[in-house]
C-alpha cells in the first residue's frame, strides 16, 4: 500500500515542479538534450518516519525514514550548468475532496501539523524552520532536518513535503525577463503511536443498466472517514448471461484522511447489441458495497423495431380475438 501511495504522491509532485516554474525538477537519473542553468535534484522522494508524543527526531534515530543511511536527511544536487542558491523548507500535504493537492498553510489541516514540527539545521548548527544554501555544478549537499513531535501528537497520519527552491538566481528566460526557478520536493509521511483509525463511507455507487449505444460506465465516491490512508480497491466485471467474460477493469486509489476520492470505470469498446450481467464492487477499509445487474445495450432504431414489431402482434391479436367473438355471434344466431 505504501508503494502505491509514495507514486502517486512523487507523480504529483513532479506536475508541481513542471507548473511552478520554467525549468522542471526532474527524478534521479533522467537526462535532458540541453542542460539548463538552474536544475536541481532532490532526494529522496518520499519518506516515512514514526511519531511517539515528545520524541525529537533527528540524525540516526530509529524513527528516521529508511531510505537515506545518514538518518534524517536530504540531498540536494545541482544538475544545471550554473551556480544558484537554493532554501529549503517545509508545507503541508493537504489533499482535497476533488482530489487536488495543497501545500498551502491555508489549506493545513489536522493531518499535516507536522510540518510545524519539522526545521532544518543551518551552518551555526542551529535549526530554523527555512534555510538557506548555495550550491556549485556538480555538488551535492547534505541537510539534516528535525521533526519536534508534541506530547499531544493527534492519532494517525501526518503529511507534509520537504522542498527545495532555488532563489534569487538571477537567471531570466525569453524577452520577457520571466526569473527561471527549478524545485522538487520530498513526502513525509508520519505514522502516530496511539489510536489508529481506518474506517470509509461510499458516499455514492451507481453503475450504467441501460443504454442505447456507446460506453459503460462506474461511478463511486469514498470518503476517508479514519485518520490515516488506505487503498480502497474496485472491480469492475462484464460477462454473459452464461457466464463468460467479455470485460474487466480493477485498481485501487489511495485514499486520504478527511477526503473524498472518486473512483471512475468505462467500458469504451462494448458491443453493439447485447444483454450481460455486470458486477461492480468497491472495498475501502471497513466497507464494502457489491452489487450485480442486468445491463442492457440497445441502439434507437431497434427499439422502435421492437416497438413496431409489438404493436403488430398486438393489433394481430386483437384482430383474432374479434373475429373468434364474431364466428360466436353467428354460431348463436
Amino acid at each position: 500500500m505504501k508503494k502505491i501511495i509514495n507514486l502517486v504522491i512523487t507523480a504529483t509532485l513532479i506536475i508541481v515542479g513542471l507548473s511552478a516554474g520554467v525549468v522542471p525538477a526532474y527524478a534521479e537519473g533522467e537526462e535532458d538534450e540541453q542542460t539548463p542553468e538552474t536544475w536541481l535534484q532532490l532526494s529522496p522522494t518520499a519518506g516515512v518516519v514514526t511519531l511517539r508524543g515528545g520524541d525529537v527526531i533527528s540524525g540516526d534515530s530509529e524513527e528516521c525514514p529508511e531510505d537515506m543511511e545518514e538518518g534524517c536527511v536530504v540531498k540536494v544536487t545541482n544538475i544545471g550548468s550554473q551556480p544558484f542558491t537554493y532554501r529549503i523548507y517545509a508545507s503541508p500535504y493537504a489533499v482535497q475532496e476533488d482530489g487536488n493537492v495543497e501545500f498551502s498553510e491555508d489549506s493545513a489541516t489536522s493531518y499535516t501539523q507536522i510540518s510545524r514540527w519539522i526545521s532544518f539545521l543551518d551552518d551555526s548548527g542551529k535549526y530554523q524552520k527555512e534555510v538557506v544554501h548555495s550550491i556549485n555544478p556538480g555538488e551535492s549537499q547534505t541537510i539534516a532536518y528535525r521533526i519536534d513531535v508534541p506530547e499531544d501528537v493527534p492519532g494517525g497520519a501526518q503529511y507534509a513535503v520537504i522542498w527545495a527552491q532555488t532563489v534569487g538566481s538571477g537567471n531570466t528566460s525569453g524577452s520577457t525577463g520571466v526569473q527561471t526557478i527549478s524545485q522538487a520536493g520530498m513526502v513525509i509521511s508520519g505514522r502516530s503511536i496511539g489510536d489508529t483509525r481506518q474506517t470509509a463511507e461510499i458516499t455514492s455507487y451507481d453503475f450504467t443498466r441501460f443504454t442505447f449505444g456507446g460506453s459503460l460506465t462506474a461511478e463511486a465516491k469514498v470518503k476517508n472517514t479514519g485518520n490515516t490512508d488506505f487503498d480502497a480497491y474496485y472491480t469492475y466485471t462484464a460477462t454473459t448471461l452464461f457466464g463468460k467474460e467479455l470485460y474487466k477493469d480493477s485498481g485501487s486509489v489511495a485514499a486520504f484522511p478527511d477526503s473524498e476520492h472518486t473512483i471512475n470505470v468505462n467500458w469504451d469498446s462494448t458491443p453493439f447489441l447485447g444483454i450481460f450481467r455486470v458486477q461492480f464492487r468497491v472495498s475501502a477499509a471497513d466497507t464494502v458495497t457489491d452489487e450485480s445487474h442486468i445491463v442492457v445495450i440497445m441502439p434507437v432504431f431497434i427499439m422502435i423495431l421492437l416497438i413496431l414489431l409489438l404493436t403488430v402482434i398486438i393489433v394481430w391479436i386483437i384482430i383474432i380475438i374479434r373475429k373468434r367473438k364474431e364466428r360466436k355471434a353467428r354460431t348463436l344466431v
